[in-house]
């Protein structure tokens, strides 16, 4: 099964190497982020979203860490 972001490079015709280089990092760094090994910056995932021309939520998950307000009394 691919995932949604080597699915999202992939449907863009961009091989690891040349959306790798698009980016700025190598293109192990690339496949550890599309098979899961690494977690991103918020920031990151909006540059490869970007490049795939995608919004980051239909190739990301949100970050299992969420930002809350705290509502004080």
């Amino acid at each position: 099964m691919i995932n949604k972001t080597k699915e999202a490079r992939l449907k863009a015709k961009f091989s690891l190497e040349e959306a790798a280089k698009h980016l700025n990092i190598s293109a192990g760094y690339l496949s550890q982020i599309e098979n899961g090994q690494r977690q991103i910056s918020n920031d990151r995932a909006e540059q490869i979203a970007k490049l795939y021309g995608k919004k980051k939520e239909e190739i990301f998950l949100p970050s299992r860490y969420a930002i809350r307000e705290v509502e004080t009394a």
